[in-house]
């Protein structure tokens, strides 16, 4: 009886369940409105700009700083110098730590402190415990303020990246990245890499320059949250970096990028069994009024997991390993290029038909389903990119950095929401330019389906170390 009883109630609740099931194609939901907390913005004596977002869920401090800066900042002929200053904050010791110090003290309290160069800024990132809180920012400020730059370690930094150049064409997909970069940057310093040449010409004064000219307060924009008060972080900052001194100094931004390579193939001769491809050209800066159009129609050309590309090239033809798009927009100009690994006798076979995916899309844009895909597959990766305090203080402390307004982000997704079919058309014949790619080929051409030459002219590329 009582299993009678039960196999009534499952049918009965199926039963239910049929009757007010919606076709999830049939479902809509309301625009999405993505309001992100504001995080209080205050200014420090010594002309530092912090951004601070309270976070009480756990007991811990995150801070990231930018810094004006970078490797696009390099002095001619010491390329690599803005990383190598930034690589020995952290490993050069701070104040009156020795570097061994400096390691033992925030492994001893589980905090983590790092520091990096881009090509246009330069980053530190803390990660500590509120109750360390005081001990983390105090070594942090003693990097920024007084690093030690020991000896021992610029020796030792230097020879490692040396070594690292030395290693640099080991791997086909970091050369076909670095060749491409080269290549489509050309008299620009984002098409300038480090050479063993250049890190010889760098010495512990340069260092002690770099350091002079790019770490000052009033250079410096800083995010922080966490388990704090507006009070406490006040205090924590203006005891351990109000004494940071102002340097006074104008950082004189690099001029943007201009076209200056030759269309056609760049060829790297390497002897193994697989094609490394990217093909691209110059395509706009991070403040583009088209960029959100751009974004959704090149998540449909080869940006996403659907893309022309990926069902095409790899899918359906299944001539390659990896395969798609990026749009990549950078302060001083961006980039738009495709990328593929195939087999050696795929090479020419899948370079021509992601050429005819690009010119197709340029000539007849995407059509409103995929549009509506892209859109919403960007907006709801968008929104999870900023679901934590932490993330949302750095990112506004990264829109002012880049001088955007302070409620870029509402913006960038009421933008993207009203990007338009017409728009994505207009995009892709302005910023998909077939006549301008520069064709970066690494492989063996005498394994080739097709000689390099099929796609224009051919110069070779020695990948000699300098």
């Amino acid at each position: 009886m009582r299993k009678l009883i039960f196999v009534c109630t499952l049918f009965t609740f199926a039963l239910a369940l049929t009757v007010h099931a919606v076709d999830p194609r049939e479902m809509s939901f309301p625009p999405l409105k993505f309001q992100p907390p504001e995080p209080v913005r205050f200014v420090t004596d010594n002309g530092m700009v912090v951004f601070f977002l309270e976070d009480h869920q756990l007991p811990i401090l995150t801070a990231v700083a930018f810094l004006h800066g970078g490797s696009s900042y390099d002095p001619p002929g010491k390329a690599g110098l803005a990383e190598i200053t930034a690589q020995l904050l952290r490993s050069g010791g701070a104040g009156q730590r020795s570097p061994e110090q400096v390691d033992e003290d925030l492994d001893f309290v589980a905090t983590r402190i790092s520091s990096g160069a881009s090509r246009d800024e330069l980053t530190l990132s803390l990660n500590a415990m509120r109750k360390d809180a005081e001990l983390a920012f105090e070594i942090l400020s003693d990097m920024v303020i007084s690093p030690g730059f020991d000896t021992g370690k610029v020796s030792l930094e230097l020879s490692n990246k040396a070594e690292e150049i030395r290693r640099q064409n080991d791997e086909p997909a970091r050369v076909t990245r670095r060749i491409y970069y080269q290549t489509v940057y050309t008299g620009h310093p984002y098409g300038v890499y480090p050479t063993l040449a250049s890190i010889g010409n760098i010495s512990r004064e340069d260092i002690l320059s770099q350091h002079r000219k790019y770490y000052a307060p009033d250079n410096c924009i800083l995010a922080v949250s966490g388990d704090m008060t507006l009070d406490e972080i006040k205090a924590l900052v203006n005891k351990y970096l109000g004494r940071w001194q102002k340097s006074g100094m104008q950082i004189q931004t690099p001029a943007m990028a201009t076209m200056q390579y030759m269309p056609g193939v760049y060829y790297v001769d390497r002897d193994v069994n697989q094609a490394n491809i990217r093909l691209g050209h110059l395509s706009m800066d991070i403040k583009n009024p088209d960029r959100h159009a751009m974004d959704v129609m090149n998540f449909i050309l080869g940006g996403g997991f659907v893309s022309r590309m990926a069902s095409q090239v790899r899918t359906t033809a299944g001539l390659a390993y990896s395969v798609g798009s990026y749009s990549y927009n950078r302060p001083l100009m961006g980039t738009f290029f495709a990328y593929c690994m195939t087999r050696a006798d795929a090479m020419a076979r899948a370079t021509r038909m992601i050429m005819d995916i690009i010119s197709e899309v340029k000539e007849n844009g995407i059509t409103a389903e995929e549009m509506d895909l892209g859109k919403e597959s960007i907006i709801n990766s968008f929104v999870f990119n900023y679901d934590t305090p932490g993330k949302i203080a750095t990112a506004q402390a990264y829109l002012e950095f880049y001088q955007f307004p302070p409620d870029q982000l509402e913006k960038d997704v009421e933008a993207l929401q009203a990007v338009t079919l017409e728009d994505c058309k207009r995009v892709a014949q302005k910023y998909l330019s077939p006549d301008k790619l520069a064709i970066v080929i690494v492989g063996n051409k005498e394994m080739f389906d097709q000689p390099p030459d099929t796609f224009g002219p051919v110069m070779e590329v020695s990948l000699e170390k300098e």
